[in-house]
Formats: structure tokens, C-alpha cells, sequence
């Protein structure tokens, strides 16, 4: 039985700063050399502890791990293709975890926000988890990174991994300040947004586990991602933002464009008759994904080592493959 039916079954300076960084990466290292030493839990036991805490659809996890499974980069060896996607959907619930406490309305909290997005640096016996959500996140962060510390090239990439493991965090930051302080801007929102898709770190994952990518190419590389995240970012929100309007989320662009344009004024977040005037939107943000398409056609011939030719069409199909899961959000 495949998982996915599995799934459906079941700011100090100098040295002082420096020291503070030293001290956090040694920290993330001792987490992950205990953490090898455990049993690797299965996908659907991840899934259970996520269902004890959280609210989505379970449903979409199956989708999303159907997704990670077919767009790997074609350097990743077939034997190490269950475990990626595997990882990558553990990656999506710790993800998800972070995002609902930043944006949704009923469910965010700062405190635990705060708490929360220091696991991934913080050594269990200093934590201060105080209820079961936390303690969830914890063991979901654990369990990913015993697996990702053991990939062929973890080492090589393990800073580069940390870095825009931190971008996700402050997109999230961003959110939860967006939705309660009122510092939600347009340049702001096109910087941050696209971080939650979580794109960057799955393709670091897959580089670490392509023996032949040169790192050399490491720029280019990352410009692919960088725009292969943004479009997944545009799949994603054009089909979330009816739900995010009811979660009054100022955080979602096609949201706070509409209130920008004043197709729909403040007072009118979570009522969803004013779902038709934001798909007058929708035009726009598809433009920009097959803008950003073209663009990753262009620099993914700048990839040699590796030949991810015919990535940019992955994603033209992505975001029709996202369209298959607004029902499940």
C-alpha cells in the first residue's frame, strides 16, 4: 500500500554575536547526532501526531506528498526517492504548523510562535514546550532532521539549509506581524510571501542527495529555486485565498492587493461574498507565474552539471496540478 492511501486510511554585535552563532550551530548539531540514534518514524505515524494537534484537511497532505514524489530533480537517485518525498511532506506539516500559528485568525498565538520557531536550535533539555502543539512540533522537527543529516552531502549544504530554513521563519514572523501590527506593504508581502511554499529547502534536499551537481553552479541553482518558489508560492495562493479570506489574512497578496485596490475594505475579511471581486485578480498573479516560468527556462541552461532542461515545463504543470487541491484546503 502506497503512503499517500496510507494517509487517506489513517541584536548584540562582534564577538558576542558571533559566539551567540557558534553556540546555535553547535546546538542544531548536538540535536541532530542524538536525534540519529533514533528509529525514523514513518509517514503516517508523523500524520497521526500531526491530527492530534492540528486543523487541516489530512487529505491534503496525501496531495502534497504526491507532488514531492513527481518534481525531484532528476539527479536524485530512484532509491533514495521514497525518503525525500517522505521527508519533504514532514517538512510541509512542520511548515504548516508554524503557519497557523502566524496567520490564521482563530489559532494564532505570538507566545507559542515565538517558542516554536526556535526548536530547530534549541536542545530539548533547554526547551520550555509547554503544551502538546509544541511538544508535536518538536518531535516532527527531530524525526525530519535525523533522516536530513544523513543524506550523502548534509555537510556541504548544511548552512545553506539552515539560512533559508530561517527565511521561512521570518516569512512567518512577517505574517503574524502583518495580520496584528499593521505592516503589511506591497514590497514587503512580494519579498516574504513566497517562503512558506518551502521550495528553497526541498531543493536543497535534493542537491544534497545529487552526487554530481557542482557547486560551482550553486548561483544559478539557486536562481531556479528561488523563482521555482515563487511560482509554487502563486499556485498555492490561487487556491487558498477563499480560505484565507475567511481566516482574515492580510498576509495572502491577493488579499491585501484587493484591499490596496479597494475592491474590499477591512471590515469585510472572513465574509465570503466577496470572493467574486478577488478572483478579478487572479489574471494578475498568473501573469506573473508564466513570467517567472519563462525566466527559470532561461537559467536552468545555465545548470550543466546537472540537467534539469525541461524543469520550467514541471512547473507550467505545477500549476495546474494546484488547482487540483482547492478542495482540499
Amino acid at each position: 500500500m502506497s503512503v499517500t492511501h496510507q494517509i487517506l486510511n489513517d541584536s548584540k554585535s562582534g564577538e558576542q554575536a558571533r559566539t551567540t552563532h557558534d553556540s546555535s550551530e553547535r546546538t542544531a548539531a548536538e540535536l541532530r547526532l542524538l536525534s540519529r540514534s533514533r528509529e525514523r518514524l514513518e509517514l503516517t505515524e508523523v500524520l497521526d501526531l500531526y491530527k492530534s494537534v492540528g486543523r487541516r484537511n489530512i487529505e491534503y497532505f496525501a496531495w502534497i506528498h504526491d507532488v514531492y514524489s513527481w518534481i525531484t530533480l532528476p539527479s536524485v537517485s530512484f532509491d533514495r526517492r521514497k525518503v525525500l518525498g517522505e521527508d519533504k511532506t514532514k517538512l510541509a506539516i512542520f511548515d504548516i504548523l508554524v503557519d497557523d500559528l502566524a496567520d490564521n485568525y482563530t489559532t494564532r498565538s505570538f507566545s507559542m510562535l515565538e517558542q516554536l520557531i526556535k526548536i530547530p536550535w534549541q536542545a530539548k533539555d533547554t526547551s520550555v514546550e509547554t503544551n502538546d502543539y509544541l511538544q508535536v512540533a518538536r518531535k516532527v522537527w527531530e524525526d525530519l532532521i535525523s533522516s536530513v543529516s544523513l543524506y550523502p552531502r548534509f555537510s556541504e549544504f548544511e548552512r545553506i539549509f539552515y539560512f533559508d530554513l530561517r527565511q521561512v521563519l521570518s516569512s512567518m514572523l512577517y505574517s503574524y506581524l502583518a495580520n496584528t501590527e499593521g505592516i503589511e506593504n506591497p514590497v514587503e508581502t512580494n519579498f516574504y510571501s513566497s517562503y512558506g511554499c518551502v521550495v528553497e529547502l526541498a531543493i536543497d534536499m535534493d542537491l544534497m542527495c545529487s552526487p554530481a551537481f557542482d557547486m560551482k553552479e550553486l548561483g544559478p541553482m539557486r536562481t531556479v529555486a528561488s523563482l521555482a518558489q515563487k511560482i509554487a508560492h502563486i499556485a498555492n495562493l490561487l487556491t487558498t485565498y477563499p480560505s484565507e479570506l475567511v481566516e482574515r489574512d492580510v498576509s495572502s497578496p491577493i488579499i491585501s492587493l484587493a484591499m490596496r485596490k479597494g475592491l474590499i475594505r477591512k471590515e469585510e475579511l472572513g465574509d465570503k461574498a466577496v470572493l467574486p471581486r478577488l478572483s478579478k485578480l487572479e489574471w494578475i498573479f498568473k501573469n506573473k507565474a508564466y513570467t517567472y516560468i519563462r525566466r527559470v527556462a532561461e537559467y536552468e541552461k545555465e545548470v550543466r552539471s546537472l540537467n534539469i532542461r525541461g524543469f520550467s515545463g514541471y512547473l507550467a504543470e505545477l500549476l495546474e496540478r494546484f488547482e487540483g487541491s482547492r478542495s482540499l484546503r
